[in-house]
């Protein structure tokens, strides 16, 4: 089976290049190809995968695709690769002989590949943030099994609300692995964070309406205590309520001292609650409790002995596809 798909191959790098987009750089794309191409004779194939796909961005060729396609197998990317050859296949033209080939190679990928629903309890999936090896992982995701590369992933679980969690889980070839994760405990409710001017200011504020307070209920006090006295001279001198010069005078002093001890008693109760009411809401200092966090990842499963999954690639005798080919 496939010594025949690689004659399908030979043959289709003698057949003409496909239609190119309206805007690309063939020549550049060529030669970042070419250096694709040694790079793979060297093993260096992070080097080689890097050449091959600024390549397919200048010029998006089915043989440079497919060339990166093998290469992200070789550096153990599978989900890489198995994508790389779903795009081979969109960019074939359905009769083509090469579509077999891409997809005799999607089968191949697709059946060393790993793959794992994750679950999420406990909160509702807008409450928390949920990365798989670092990717964001949306709403759509959980609950659906999505391809994954054979080894150890890590998942973390992270919210406002609550402490981050992680889970880890490793993954062997073919395997099909279910993930039910939760975020951690409820953080305390967040205090307002005010800082030590802003505490001393609320500090003074407290005392210095306190202050006011004190002042207006000696004031309350003091007119107080001469309001009889200035009763007392109005009634010597305003017999039959009629007043003398003094006694008019008295009058005057006596409603400026009531407007003053009833001024004085609004002060004292307006500034003894405001400054109650700042000292009784200053932020508390608190020891800082700091707890030891966890920050081993708790492991799921056991790693499973890996197999041995290599399978040699039907390739051109130069152990390539050709950039506009194959």
């Amino acid at each position: 089976m496939r010594l025949w798909l690689l004659l399908v191959v030979l043959v289709a790098a003698l057949l003409p290049r496909t239609a190119q987009a309206a805007e690309t750089d063939a020549a550049a794309a060529e030669a970042l190809f070419q250096k694709g191409r040694e790079a793979m004779t060297a093993e260096d194939y992070d080097a080689a995968c890097q050449f091959f796909l600024e390549s397919i961005s200048l010029d998006q060729a089915v043989g440079t695709v497919m060339n990166l396609a093998v290469c992200e197998e070789k550096r153990g990317h599978l989900t890489s690769s198995w994508e790389r050859w779903h795009q081979a296949i969109r960019l074939l033209d359905k009769a083509d002989d090469r579509v077999l080939f891409a997809e005799d190679q999607l089968n191949w990928i697709a059946a060393r590949l790993a793959y794992l629903t994750i679950h999420l309890t406990g909160t509702s999936p807008k409450d928390v943030s949920i990365r798989r090896d670092g990717v964001v992982l949306g709403r759509a995701s959980l609950d659906q099994e999505l391809p994954a590369d054979p080894g150890t992933h890590v998942i973390t679980v992270e919210s406002e609300r609550f402490e981050s969690r992680q889970f880890s889980i490793t993954l062997a070839s073919g395997e099909k692995a279910e993930l039910t994760v939760s975020p951690g405990k409820a953080r305390p409710q967040l205090e307002t964070k005010a800082s030590a001017g802003s505490i001393q200011a609320r500090r003074i504020a407290a005392f210095a309406a306190l202050g006011l307070g004190a002042a207006g209920i000696a004031t309350a006090i003091v007119t107080g205590v001469l309001l009889p006295a200035q009763d007392q001279k109005v009634e010597d001198n305003c017999p039959g309520r009629v007043c003398n010069d003094v006694g008019a005078q008295a009058i005057s002093d006596a409603q400026v001292l009531l407007a003053l001890n009833t001024a004085g008693w609004i002060t004292a109760g307006v500034g003894v609650a405001a400054g109650s009411v700042l000292l009784l809401t200053l932020p508390k200092d608190k020891k800082k409790v700091s707890a030891s966090k966890s920050s081993h990842p708790s492991q799921l499963r056991e790693e499973v002995g890996e197999r041995d999954t290599s399978v040699s690639l039907a390739v051109t005798p130069s152990g390539f596809f050709v950039r506009g080919k194959f």
